[in-house]
């Protein structure tokens, strides 16, 4: 089922609230870059589920591990900034967001193809093309 608005408008109000978050909470961090890319909220408001990507990308399960076992406060952290926009702050569950890694690995699996394709034309014999 597709998210309605009033799920829109919570997600990315919890995105940028918890941006600010941990950019202000660097204890988590352990100097490593900290992006929100997404947060999809159910239709009961029950729980959040917060994707995140990290750079260096060695330290995104260790991160989200950190994250995961500090939600409470980090909900409660969140709840003291938007308790006035929403009524119930929900629970926050945090992913790794490896859409950065797929895109990595389909752009090399697609380099590896060229650099291929352009082998087989370099080393057949232009004159056995057929036009």
């Amino acid at each position: 089922m597709a998210e309605t608005k009033v799920q829109k408008k919570v997600s990315k109000l919890i995105q940028q609230e918890l941006s600010e978050i941990l950019q202000l909470k660097q204890v988590y961090m352990n100097g490593v870059m900290v992006t929100v890319s997404q947060v999809k909220v159910p239709a009961d408001f029950s729980l959040s589920k917060v994707y995140v990507s990290v750079l260096p990308d060695s330290k995104l399960e260790e991160l989200v591990g950190i994250l995961n076992e500090n939600s409470w406060e980090i909900r409660k952290s969140l709840a003291a900034r938007i308790k006035n926009k929403i009524r119930k702050i929900p629970e926050l569950q945090f992913y790794e967001d490896d859409s950065f890694k797929e895109a990595d690995r389909i752009s090399r699996l697609l380099d590896t193809l060229v650099e291929e394709d352009e082998s087989k034309g370099a080393s057949e014999d232009p004159e056995s093309k057929d036009i």
